[in-house]
């Protein structure tokens, strides 16, 4: 099956193009649901090696911005200062440029992040489709949850059927390897 955004010949099945991701016209809807083979899945270091990469590709230019804008917030305080209000300010667009980068990534049509990419991981729905922004800031600030609870949400992928974290879980995602969606 050819793309008709980039006329990669894809395969027959394929519902996304290899090349550039864009959702197929006439792809076949898999009726089977999520594989059960829990190699289609992104495992536990595999996602790990990803979150690493996505957290230096936009945790250096946040660094850096932050350094060369305001390096007065750069500077250690003692406990009992009070946080400065540049300091809040740029923990609040820390936050937000995070979020729009995950959940902008995850539900765009790349379907995950620089990291996932570089790992041949996507972030899908049960039905091997693209996830909505709205799901993917759902899962985005389910995250925090996975982290809070003594990193046990991350842990998870290790033992669940599906290799789901806790945040796959309440936001019914799946994180797959890409030859999957082929």
């Amino acid at each position: 099956m050819e793309c008709g955004q980039c006329g990669k010949e894809n395969a027959p099945d394929a519902r996304f193009c290899a090349q550039c991701g864009t959702e197929l016209d006439g792809a076949i809807a898999r009726a089977d649901g999520p594989p059960e083979d829990r190699a289609a899945y992104g495992g536990f270091w595999i996602r790990v090696g990803a979150y690493l990469l996505d957290a230096v590709i936009i945790g250096v230019p946040q660094v850096v911005a932050q350094a060369l804008i305001s390096p007065e917030t750069m500077v250690a305080r003692g406990p009992d200062d009070p946080v400065p209000p540049g300091e809040a300010a740029w923990f609040l667009v820390n936050v937000v440029v995070a979020w729009l980068y995950w959940a902008g990534m995850h539900s765009s049509r790349y379907q995950a992040t620089l990291g996932k990419m570089v790992f041949g991981l996507r972030v899908v729905d049960f039905n091997g489709d693209r996830i909505t922004f709205l799901r993917a800031t759902g899962r985005h600030f389910a995250t925090i949850l996975s982290g809070l609870i003594l990193m046990i949400g991350y842990i998870m992928v290790a033992f669940t059927r599906r290799r789901q974290a806790l945040h796959d879980l309440i936001a019914n995602t799946l994180v797959v390897r890409k030859e999957w969606l082929r």
